[in-house]
């Protein structure tokens, strides 16, 4: 699974290959903390998993820790729950922290997390169940990322060998689906509830960090950002841009605003600031 290197209207100019500052950390600590975990859990017969995992039980007995520690742990038989979730937020991340800055991006994951394990415990959260797993997080930053690229081109491998390409937004509305239907029509191990409390978290944050009401007009259009009037927009802004901002800009310039657009996000940027990094991006196409 990856995602197409294409200029769009939250892109600005070609991303370097190296993950940002947060998301490499957090890619750390997860690896870091499931090591931990294996050996913990191997030493006290599973408890470090009991105590530290979201349920029920733990909140029962003031485990507050709980909604925050579960999203770091990894089921220990399943390496692929781990490693699903290490390329979710490889592939969703990048762009996604260099638009809103380390920070808010550190605030999105955990917040979505707190909302994943929220769900699972108003929706499906059985008595003896524990809840563990970065899942909600990362469908959190899946569902931010499909509200500011919705059109950015997105290539999966079926079953691990058949490429299937869509847009971010269809591939964000097909799990929101899949992961509805199975929350209701299955009786499985998979925290479904989980994953639709943190994209919904993801979700609501990204419309309100672009400046869009909370909740869209009722079409599958207007679900996501970057739709007509966003486009709309930005062709009347090239419009009335003059001659000599057709040239390059300089590269101390450019660097200035990367700088601001990594220290502060996107929406600190000005309309100037950003046709700049729009003329950074087309001289650097060419």
């Amino acid at each position: 699974m990856w995602a197409d290197r294409q200029y769009d209207y939250y892109s600005g100019p070609p991303r370097p290959a190296f993950p940002p500052s947060m998301m490499r950390s957090l890619l750390i600590s997860l690896i870091a903390v499931f090591v931990v975990q294996l050996l913990a859990d191997a030493f006290l017969q599973g408890g470090f998993s009991a105590v530290f995992g979201l349920s029920r039980w733990g909140l029962g007995r003031g485990f507050i820790w709980q909604p925050v520690t579960y999203i770091w742990l990894h089921s220990g038989r399943n390496l692929f729950h781990l490693l699903f979730n290490l390329l979710g937020l490889y592939v969703f991340g990048r762009d996604l922290e260099r638009a809103i800055g380390s920070k808010a991006f550190l605030w999105l994951f955990t917040g979505s997390g707190l909302a994943g394990g929220l769900g699972w415990v108003v929706l499906s959260g059985a008595p003896g169940a524990v809840c563990i797993g970065a899942s909600g997080a990362v469908f959190g930053i899946m569902a931010a990322f499909a509200t500011f690229y919705p059109e950015r081109r997105i290539t999966l491998l079926l079953f691990f060998v058949i490429p299937v390409t869509l847009a971010a937004k269809w591939l964000a509305l097909g799990l929101a689906a899949f992961t509805l239907f199975a929350l209701f029509g299955t009786d499985g191990q998979i925290a479904h509830a989980a994953h639709l409390g943190g994209g919904l978290a993801g979700y609501l944050y990204a419309r309100r960090r672009i400046g869009l009401p909370w909740l869209p007009r009722f079409s599958l259009r207007g679900l996501f950002a970057g739709g007509g009037w966003r486009r709309r927009s930005q062709k009347r802004n090239l419009r009335l841009m003059p001659d000599d901002e057709d040239l390059p800009p300089s590269p101390e310039i450019v660097d200035e605003i990367l700088e601001k657009l990594h220290r502060e996000g996107l929406p600190a940027l000005t309309a100037r600031e950003r046709r700049i990094l729009e003329r950074a991006s087309r001289a650097a196409r060419r």
